[in-house]
């Protein structure tokens, strides 16, 4: 089995940035590593779009407001309960999808998605001291997510490739698999 440069450039560049992440992130307190790797795995599961970022962090910014309002909710009894909580939540979330398809198209809403579980995920399962660190805290972990394993992995990428570039046999080769595939 032939095994890509792509793959190893992949799988290298992935890797190493996210060594580098950890020490930034152990270096700097940032306790909520998990939350970097949702945020990377859905940019990279939704295609690495680049040209959507600052839409994705958006939307995560949302989601991660739209944790805190959903916890604050919780915490009112006549809404604890299992069928109006129940509700409340369908409630929410037919307004992130109205939002996004109305007045507010530059969101995406699985992005708002995940930033609104795993803050509810998060805050549901240790007290928080200081919710505006904790904020700042969970969305700083997700755009390092996205920018020090994402894009830097990238880059680690085309540089790999600009020194070591496909040979014609290679692509050739991956080629002619491919075709074979279909």
């Amino acid at each position: 089995m032939k095994i890509s440069k792509k793959v190893w450039f992949d799988s290298i560049g992935v890797g190493l940035f996210t060594v580098i992440y950890s020490l930034i992130m152990t270096g700097f307190s940032l306790w909520m590593g998990a939350a970097a790797f949702v945020a990377v795995s859905y940019f990279f599961g939704a295609g690495f779009p680049k040209n959507k970022v600052w839409n994705i962090l958006i939307s995560f910014i949302l989601g991660i407001a739209w944790g805190l309002l959903a916890f604050a909710l919780l915490h009112v009894p006549s809404i604890s309960g299992l069928i109006t909580s129940s509700i409340m939540f369908g409630i929410l979330t037919f307004i992130v999808l109205f939002l996004q398809g109305t007045i507010m198209p530059f969101t995406i809403v699985p992005a708002w998605l995940i930033a609104w579980g795993t803050t509810m995920l998060i805050i549901s399962n240790i007290t928080i001291h200081s919710w505006l660190l904790f904020v700042f805290q969970l969305f700083a972990s997700m755009f390092m997510g996205i920018f020090v394993i994402g894009y830097a992995s990238d880059y680690f990428n085309k540089i790999m490739f600009h020194f070591f570039p496909e040979k014609d046999s290679d692509s050739k080769e991956s080629s002619q698999s491919e075709h074979e595939v279909d």
